[in-house]
């Protein structure tokens, strides 16, 4: 149940990571941007050998500072590291602005020069953003700053919350542990551990606060720069997706959530509350749910599932077990959370959780491992083509997650044990419209005020709690008004608005699913195909291309929501059968 990262670098000795750190610095400092396509064309193909290597070094440093929140060199090497990412985007700026000033003629020539080295989506892309940015000197300075300045800021974050300690019944947890405990069987444990989790947040939130609205001003004095009128334009172009797809994509939650609403007052029956509470959504809806599942029954079951659906997908978990990439085992000093992260160079991939056999935790392992799943299929791609955006990256784990549960409750021989498990898939139908919605509200309430002030805490928590009533549609009894401080998600600065690309995914992934269950196993081609041109096109083309489907239009993310509705009308036949 740990992970082995012996295989990339030390952190003494020989074949350090300090060394690699030094040869990178120096190749980046020794590239000239040219101006013509045959200097252009070379400085592509440099930009690619170092961005494959730069991502290995950055993947060894996030593992292990998730690892062991106590590692004291660990925030050294990120910070070298974050040095060296912005170093490498000065250099991607000055490129993308000669590609800016490159007469078209030149630039068409630069393509076709090209096209052997990388998809001539990439150059074409980077020249778009180019032109909506500022010189690359601005730009240079700019990424220069924020390694001292936005990125530093996730690292007092990440200081901060390994130093938090948590408590249940005499004994101390970590964040991650204590975070586990929040999704218990039993609701007296759930409510003591998140009372001692909302008292210790808001203990610390003074420097939270702090750390947010830094982190928030920072982004928006840029945006305000490149004169940029949107805070949505950067995590649209992140994620190559219109604002009419997303609008299109809430739009559709909205106006059909509400479904869920049966679902909730039945758990608040089961669980004894006129209403659920924050830390009762996510919990084990029925009892024969307390059953732990051990991690080797945990690899059994993904493992037979994900055969189900394709022998390529069960073959990629089997290398993942047998090779030690997961980081599962359940400690203290980890850092809460869990992540799938690509070593693209060596072609392999790490996963980090930490596991103590609940069934979110079995959900948990499928979902990371579809996301090692779509990292394999991109890796023969050059570097540039393997960027595959987030809203697709959560297609593709979440999608694994329905493998296992779907599967599951398909071959179910009891009619408890089906409502059971479509009980749990719903809640994470309800995480993905709701929380994530809740999240994407926060942060559009937070961004639009931090424009004009800082925000106090209270205010945070006043901006969050109305953000989880709106998205919840007023159906619980207790929020968490501090969730702003304890999800770290919000504190991401490689990316912005980490919360709507969850959501995209969810959907997406329930429309390829229904496609691959009414195809059958000849549908996993054309998913392998999908996956592999993830990194080339907007996430529109992609769509029309391998489904022929139109996301900027309502119909698809109707029919999406739809699905995760008929998992509620489901839960009630079958209780229904059973009265």
């Amino acid at each position: 149940m740990k992970w082995d990262l012996t295989c990339f670098f030390q952190t003494t000795g020989s074949n350090t990571l300090e060394k690699e750190i030094e040869v990178l610095a120096a190749q980046l400092n020794a590239i000239r941007i040219g101006t013509g396509a045959d200097d252009l064309s070379r400085n592509f193909s440099d930009l690619q050998k170092i961005d494959l290597r730069l991502r290995e070094v950055d993947a060894f440093v996030t593992c292990l500072e998730a690892q062991d929140v106590h590692d004291s060199r660990a925030p050294q090497f990120s910070h070298s590291v974050a040095q060296l990412k912005a170093d490498f985007e000065q250099v991607l700026s000055a490129f993308d602005q000669a590609l800016v000033h490159l007469k078209e003629p030149d630039f068409q020539l630069l393509q076709s020069m090209a096209e052997t080295i990388c998809p001539s989506f990439i150059l074409s892309e980077r020249r778009l953003i180019g032109s909506q940015k500022l010189p690359a000197v601005q730009e240079g300075l700019i990424s220069d700053l924020s390694v001292d300045g936005m990125h530093a800021w996730w690292n007092v974050y990440c200081a901060l919350v390994g130093s938090l300690k948590f408590e249940h019944n005499g004994k101390v947890l970590s964040a991650g542990q204590a975070e586990n405990l929040l999704s218990s069987q039993d609701r007296e444990v759930r409510k003591a551990v998140f009372q001692n989790w909302e008292a210790v947040w808001k203990e610390h939130e003074g420097l939270f606060s702090k750390v947010i609205n830094h982190l928030g001003g920072f982004r928006l004095k840029v945006y305000a720069h490149r004169g940029w009128a949107s805070f949505l334009k950067e995590p649209l172009l992140q994620n190559r997706m219109s604002e009419k797809t997303l609008g299109a994509m809430w739009k559709a939650v909205v106006a059909k959530k509400g479904a869920f609403a049966r679902f909730f007052n039945e758990k608040a029956k089961v669980v004894g509350s006129e209403k659920l509470a924050w830390y009762d959504v996510e919990s084990p809806f029925f009892k024969t749910d307390a059953q732990t599942v051990s991690y080797a029954e945990a690899r059994a079951l993904i493992l037979e599932q994900f055969g189900e659906f394709s022998e390529n997908l069960k073959v990629f978990a089997e290398k993942a077990f047998r090779d030690n990439w997961i980081e599962a085992e359940d400690r203290p000093g980890k850092r809460p959370g869990g992540f799938c992260i690509p070593f693209p160079k060596s072609r392999q991939s790490r996963i980090f959780m930490t596991y103590s056999g609940t069934p979110l935790n079995v959900a948990t392992l499928a979902h990371e491992l579809g996301h090692g799943y779509h990292n394999a299929m991109v890796e023969q791609l050059p570097s540039f083509a393997q960027h595959y955006r987030m809203n697709i990256a959560e297609t593709a784990s979440t999608f694994a997650e329905l493998i296992v549960l779907d599967s599951l409750i398909a071959k179910c021989r009891s009619t408890d044990e089906k409502r059971s498990l479509l009980a749990t898939k719903i809640q994470r139908s309800v995480m993905f419209l709701m929380n994530i919605h809740a999240r994407f509200l926060f942060e559009e309430a937070f961004y639009t005020k931090r424009q004009k002030a800082f925000l106090s805490a209270a205010d945070l928590c006043s901006l969050m709690e109305q953000s989880q009533k709106e998205a919840y549609c007023d159906m619980l009894g207790e929020w968490h008004p501090h969730f702003w401080s304890a999800k770290m998600h919000f504190y991401f600065t490689d990316l912005s608005f980490y919360n709507f690309p969850y959501t995209f995914g969810y959907l997406f992934s329930l429309g390829l699913y229904a496609r691959a269950k009414s195809e059958g196993k000849g549908f996993a081609d054309r998913y392998d195909a999908l996956l592999q041109e993830s990194g080339m096109m907007n996430v529109e083309d992609l769509a029309m291309k391998h489904l022929g489907i139109d996301l900027t239009a309502p119909a698809f993310w109707n029919e999406a929501v739809d699905l995760a509705i008929a998992d509620v009308n489901d839960f009630f036949a079958l209780e229904s059968s059973v009265s």
